[in-house]
Formats: C-alpha cells, structure tokens, sequence
C-alpha cells in the first residue's frame, strides 16, 4: 500500500522535486567553492520537505492526486499502520536533507566548527549524524501533527477559542524548536556534556511521536 501512496506523491511534486534536483546539479557544478551554497541548499532541503506535509495528512485538501483525509480514514487499513504509511511518505521528502546533512562535513571539512543553526562549534561528528535522524523525526511529527491541530480547531465555534488555539499549537512548536536550538548553543550543559542536545532532542522526540501519533488514532 505504501507504494501507491508514494507513486501518488511523486505525481503530485514531480515538479517540486525537478527542480530541487536542477538547482542542487547547478549548485554544486558551479558555486561548490562557496560554503553558503550548502547553506543554501540545507535551507531549500529543508522548505522542500516541510511543504507537503499537509497534504500527506489529507487535512483539508482535495486534487486530483491528493488523497483526501476521509478517504485516507475509510480505507480497510488499521489505523496505526496508516499511521507509519504517512511517516515513511514524509520521511521520503526529507531525504535530500538528510543525505546533504550527513555528507556536509565531507564538501566543506569546517562544517562541524561553524554555526549553521543546529550544527554547533566542534561538534563529535558521530553525535551529529544521530541528532539530525533525531531532529528529523521530531520535525516529521510536528509537520503531521500541526495539519490534524488545525482540522480540529476548524470545529471550534468561537472565533476567539479558534485564536487561542492557533496560538497555542504554533507557541508549542516554537518553544520545543527553541528547547533544541538552546540546548545545540555552547552553553555550559553542551561544554560538559557534547551528547546534552541529543538528549534533549530525543526525549522531544519522543513526546512528540507519541502525541501525534494519539492526535492520529483519534482524529476524524
């Protein structure tokens, strides 16, 4: 089953992922020499794979290649195991930020001694490869989890509870993503302790895997 969802999904961003792949050759062909280009591309990576995810959860959206929510919810598959389908789909539109991540020490050597928001000074290399698995799972689920908020809060009769509800979903999101960027930062926790961010990004991880996939077992 899951490959047919991913067919659908490379039909409805075949464009998208063209032109990441056009810009990524141009990229590294012509500009490899300037570390602001990996930058760049961490960023692109990044906006690439954050995008579909609405649509992957079929909150609210209908075309001609998008499955809708209700759909997705009438097929005769177990909740849960629609539940890791839409995990390994979203995986799949990170992986060109993972492989760009993984490999960036290897194009620019002075990758792990910069600061490019969640790689901090003299970062142990094995720590970063499992902190940004880590970082991908906890942003998978916030972008999964965030889509099934909204439909809820779409319910709501107030205009005023509808307010305080988006306010809180984006302040979680932003107070987990600050948690993480802190505990990256060279403060004294991560001088004493190099696995201190994993820690934390795990155990954000984990809390935020749990709570979507509960948001998911018991939506519409």
């Amino acid at each position: 089953m899951i490959w047919h969802f991913v067919k659908q999904d490379f039909i409805s961003h075949r464009l998208p992922w063209v032109i990441l792949t056009l810009v990524t050759i141009f990229s590294l062909a012509f500009f490899s020499y300037n570390h602001l280009v990996y930058i760049g591309l961490i960023y692109a990576y990044l906006l690439f794979a954050m995008t579909p995810m609405t649509e992957l959860t079929g909150a609210k959206w209908r075309s001609q290649h998008v499955m809708s929510r209700s759909y997705m919810l009438a097929l005769p598959v177990n909740r849960k195991e629609l539940f890791w389908t839409t995990q390994w789909r979203g995986l799949i539109f990170f992986l060109p930020l993972i492989t760009m991540a993984f490999i960036l020490p290897t194009f620019l050597p002075e990758a792990h001694r910069i600061y490019i928001n969640f790689v901090p000074k003299n970062f142990p290399l094995g720590v970063y490869h499992v902190l940004i698995l880590v970082m991908v799972v906890w942003l998978l689920n916030c972008m999964i989890a965030i889509p099934l908020s909204f439909e809820r809060i779409s319910a709501i009769q107030t205009q005023q509870g509808r307010l305080l509800a988006y306010v809180r979903i984006i302040g979680v999101f932003l107070f987990e993503l600050f948690l993480i960027i802190l505990s990256c930062s060279e403060t004294y926790l991560y001088a004493s302790r190099p696995t201190f961010p994993l820690i934390v990004a795990g155990i954000l991880a984990v809390i935020r895997f749990f709570l979507t996939r509960r948001n998911w077992l018991t939506s519409l």
